[in-house]
């Protein structure tokens, strides 16, 4: 309840700026959704002389939500990296997903979960199950271009660029540790050195591929 009237004050304190519908699950098959019967913020347009985009996905995806490990429906997503927000589209229009307590927005290989971080809810990219999990702070920020001053140079537009952060997350504890894809920042947040560096030798596995750090925090969940 104190999320929703939280969202109430902040959405109307933006009319001006965005659209606000009343909504419902167009599922329609669970009482339990980011939906619910709360309002739905109709996402604002966004500036197309930017090159780029503002998403870390390059098209929608299917996602099933749950909220509180009970899943609420599935819906096509998009994560806004530069608004921390994720896009659901319904019938061609994009609405805002409302940051419930306990949810998690599951695709394939990886899935959004909100997280204390910088003094408010944020989405991570989360991509192991278990105690721990490496994480991924996705955003974009604007490059601003550069106008040409002389006939003798090219204006550059201004363009989204990729910030993206690495972390471990805790998931029992909800903290979030900044780590860059190096073997001793990683060993630095997770004991049993010598476990994990025998495990990720027997397998041939690198502390700097995404890919091979996501297998050696699953052996270190299993340990």
């Amino acid at each position: 309840m104190k999320n929703f009237l939280l969202f109430f004050l902040l959405t109307t304190s933006m009319i001006g700026q965005q659209t606000i519908d009343n909504g419902i699950d167009p599922e329609g098959s669970s009482a339990i959704s980011p939906y619910s019967t709360t309002m739905i913020v109709r996402n604002a347009p966004i500036d197309n002389s930017i090159r780029g985009h503002q998403y870390y996905e390059e098209y929608n995806s299917l996602a099933t939500v749950y909220i509180d490990k009970k899943r609420a429906r599935k819906c096509l997503v998009r994560y806004n990296a530069f608004k921390d927000e994720i896009e659901v589209t319904e019938n061609d229009k994009a609405f805002n997903m409302l940051k419930i307590d306990d949810i998690e927005v599951a695709l394939d290989g990886y899935a959004y979960k909100l997280y204390d971080y910088e003094g408010g809810k944020q989405f991570f990219i989360v991509f192991n199950e278990g105690r721990y999990s490496l994480g991924i702070k996705a955003q974009k920020k604007i490059k601003a271009g550069k106008q040409a001053s002389t006939g003798y140079e090219t204006s550059t537009p201004s363009r989204y660029i990729e910030v993206n952060k690495y972390c471990i997350i805790d998931n029992e504890k909800g903290e979030i540790k900044n780590v860059k894809l190096k073997k001793k920042e990683i060993l630095k947040v997770l004991n049993k050195k010598t476990e994990i560096e025998k495990f990720a030798s027997s397998k041939k596995l690198s502390f700097k591929k995404e890919k091979d750090l996501i297998k050696i925090i699953n052996y270190y969940n299993s340990l």
